[in-house]
Formats: C-alpha cells, sequence, structure tokens
C-alpha cells in the first residue's frame, strides 16, 4: 500500500454545548478534538459520537477472532473521517494474482458517513488497488447504538461472505470478453462522467491528457490480462493506483479514486450481466 497509517489515535473527540455568547442553544452541540479544539460538527442532541476507543476495541475484538492484524489508521479532514486497517494474515488471491486482504472499520466524526465496515485489495503485480463497502455495517450515528450493534464476528462472518462473492464476480470478468474499441469508448463516457468531480484533483488535467493517460493503463492491463473486462477494470485501478494525481487514500477508499473505480467496477458488472455498459 502506498501512504503510511498512523499506528495510534492520541486524541478523542469531546462534546460541548453550542453557545452563542453565553447562552446556550437548546438542542445543539459542538464536537470538538481534546488535543487541539478543532471543531469536526455541530450536530443535535440525538447524535451519538463512536468515539475512537470505540474503534480501537472494536479493531482488537476482530484481532482476537480472526487471522487480520491491525495495519494502523489513516486520517481525513483534520480526523473528521478515520479509517482502520486490518490486513489478512492469510495469503489471498484474486484474478489469479497474489493479492493482500485487507478489511476496513471506518467512522467519521463530521457526518460524512455512517459507521462502516470495508474490504480493500492489493494486487502485488502493478500496485493496483480497489475497495468496496459490506453492509453488514454500516450503522447510523444516532442514539441506540450498542455493543452488540458492532458484533465483531457477524463482521467477519460477512467479510468471508463478500470476499467468496467477490471472487465469482471476478472469474464472470476474467471470463467476458471485450474489444479494445468497446473499451476506447467506455473511456470517453468515464471522463465525462468524472469531469463534474474533477475539481478534487489537486493538479487539474486537460481532458485530452486524462484520456491519453487512461487508454494507456487500460491498454497495458488488458495486454498482460487478455481482452476482457477484468482486463479492462484493471486499466482502470492501474490509473487509479499509479497515476491519477491527488490524495486517493491507502487503499483507494476515499476521494475521486475511489468514485473512478466504482464508476467502472459498477458498468463492468452490466458488460458481465447484461452484455452491454
Amino acid at each position: 500500500m502506498k501512504n503510511e497509517l498512523k499506528r495510534s489515535l492520541n486524541w478523542e473527540v469531546e462534546q460541548q454545548e453550542l453557545q452563542t455568547g453565553n447562552v446556550a442553544i437548546k438542542g445543539k452541540y459542538v464536537l470538538q478534538r481534546n488535543d487541539t479544539g478543532a471543531i469536526l460538527n455541530i450536530c443535535s442532541d440525538r447524535y451519538k459520537p463512536f468515539y475512537n476507543y470505540n474503534l480501537l476495541r472494536l479493531v482488537d475484538d476482530i484481532e482476537k477472532i480472526s487471522s487480520f492484524k491491525f495495519e494502523g489508521f489513516e486520517e481525513f479532514k483534520k480526523g473528521g473521517r478515520i479509517l482502520a486497517f486490518l490486513k489478512n494474515d492469510k495469503p489471498g488471491v484474486l484474478g489469479g494474482e497474489k493479492v493482500e486482504d485487507f478489511l476496513i472499520i471506518g467512522n467519521s466524526h463530521n457526518s460524512s458517513s455512517k459507521v462502516f465496515a470495508g474490504m480493500s485489495n492489493y494486487m502485488f503485480r502493478c500496485e493496483n488497488q480497489f475497495s468496496g463497502n459490506l453492509y453488514s455495517l454500516r450503522i447510523k450515528h444516532i442514539n441506540g447504538q450498542n455493543e452488540e450493534t458492532f458484533n465483531p464476528q457477524i463482521i467477519v462472518n460477512n467479510y468471508y461472505e463478500n470476499r467468496k462473492h467477490l471472487d465469482q464476480q471476478v472469474n464472470g470478468m476474467m471470463n467476458t470478453e471485450l474489444n479494445w474499441d468497446e473499451a476506447s469508448r467506455y473511456v470517453d463516457r468515464l471522463i465525462d462522467e468524472i469531469d463534474p468531480i474533477e475539481t478534487e484533483i489537486n493538479l487539474i488535467q486537460k481532458p485530452s491528457t486524462r484520456k491519453r493517460e487512461i487508454l494507456d493503463s487500460v491498454h497495458r492491463e488488458m495486454n498482460d490480462l487478455g481482452n476482457t473486462v477484468w482486463g479492462f477494470y484493471n486499466g482502470i485501478t492501474f490509473y487509479t493506483s499509479n497515476i491519477l494525481k491527488g490524495k486517493s487514500g491507502f487503499g483507494i477508499t476515499n476521494g475521486i479514486g475511489e468514485r473512478i473505480n466504482r464508476l467502472a467496477w459498477e458498468c463492468s458488472q452490466r458488460k458481465v450481466n447484461r452484455g452491454n455498459f
């Protein structure tokens, strides 16, 4: 994986009443860091934080019952969004290639997401990365949470069910032919779809440059993996993992790289299941 992870979270969030002058605003709270005082969120009294210590405890519980080992944390938006990565110690294979498999537990303190679980895969051959959500854990920050809500065994079980389903999907992609003209046409459509979110890239590229880089990436991977949907999709993940400028995250779980991968994955599944993009 590309980005260096933090091994610990040395801060916590605190709730304070929102005030105007010396007058508290009923039903409103400020969520802030206890180390820097930075404000992460203004929320209602129904909002229930999933504290950093809750995340640490969940990670520890998953380690105790599985082959996953904690790798570290990645923070976004000054701590407003946090991802914990656990690597599966057992060697993995995806599409006939050796991969590292990661379980991700994500949380936000700024209302940008629910508490969620996901997976990320890192391919050794070409450093391609992509990720997806596990819908076993998508929990709102509201009162009523309890320890059973975040059952580590359910999370691990659902990870393996999703991993098995991913293998089946990739097998379908490997066995679905795709010619170069069709791949090129979809790259044009993909560029049209990502233009509205282009401003998130640190260095905005001209469309012609972006198209050439994506096409070069797709051509490279289809040459290696064959004229299939799997080869095409790996071309997209090669671009987002190795060429795309901007902060994409440790496992392509955040930002424009994740969105491009998701759009390409959705179209790839349409091709496998319906015969067209």
